[in-house]
């Protein structure tokens, strides 16, 4: 189950400052899009406004055809913060399975895959009864994740969800998180700075300009799926990670 984006026209300004140029971009069901660019470039903004979380100064969105704000009430949208945001007083288990009890009436009748499923997929069976605290910061964002696709949503926006994650638990994440999605088929898209995360997860990257923020370029990413660690030691990842250093401006090179 997957849904599609639409933007035309879209633009964002808080106050006298111009956080979105005016946008179009296409996202088709199944798709998982990157928007990649520098800090402060609006790629935030522009998964907030997606997700129906702020409205567009002007312009339209639709997901599969309505507003976002229909959309995130229909469970349509799945978001993935930076930080998991787990309640300290429930388990792992009772965390997982947060949006599922906010909203009985609305969650999928016949899931792809039950919580406990989801948790043994990511190794944290051991852990469904521990609290937060108990947890490390990977295992952490592993429940969040967890959260997001116990709710079948169509469309799973995420927001740099691995950021403040040491370089090894990254590598994991993104690999996990890849392996997850491929049975749910779900519609992704990643927010990032990271240009290796973008080349491994991606169908297509779209490259933002620094602020006011629009889309500079659409890279194709065509590595094939499914995708596996070893991919990344590969001439064809580098091939496109350098692609994308080129898109953003900054030398093949760096870092």
């Amino acid at each position: 189950m997957s849904a599609e984006v639409e933007l035309r026209g879209v633009s964002k300004t808080f106050g006298s400052v111009e956080a979105l140029a005016p946008t179009d971009l296409s996202v088709p069901a199944g798709e998982i899009l990157t928007v990649l660019g520098p800090s402060g470039c609006g790629k935030t903004t522009l998964l907030r406004l997606i997700a129906g979380l702020v409205s567009a100064t002007a312009g339209t969105i639709t997901v599969d055809g309505v507003d976002p704000a229909r959309a995130r009430a229909e469970k349509r949208i799945g978001f993935v913060p930076q930080a998991p945001a787990l309640l300290p007083w429930r388990t792992v288990r009772a965390n997982a399975s947060l949006l599922l009890d906010l909203n009985p009436g609305r969650s999928p009748a016949t899931p792809s895959h039950s919580v406990d499923e989801l948790l043994d997929f990511v190794g944290l069976a051991d852990f469904a009864d521990a609290r937060p605290h108990e947890l490390s910061g990977g295992m952490q964002q592993r429940v969040g994740l967890v959260r997001a696709f116990a709710l079948d949503a169509p469309l799973l926006l995420m927001d740099e969800p691995f950021a403040a994650l040491d370089e090894i638990t990254r590598t994991e994440m993104r690999h996990l998180l890849t392996r997850l999605r491929e049975p749910h088929g779900a519609t992704v898209v990643f927010v990032t700075h990271s240009i290796s995360e973008a080349t491994y997860l991606s169908d297509r990257v779209a490259v933002l300009s620094p602020r006011p923020g629009r889309v500079a370029s659409i890279e194709e990413v065509t590595l094939g799926r499914p995708r596996r660690p070893e991919l990344e030691d590969s001439p064809e990842f580098f091939e496109v990670t350098t692609r994308l250093r080129r898109a953003l401006g900054i030398g093949a090179h760096a870092g």
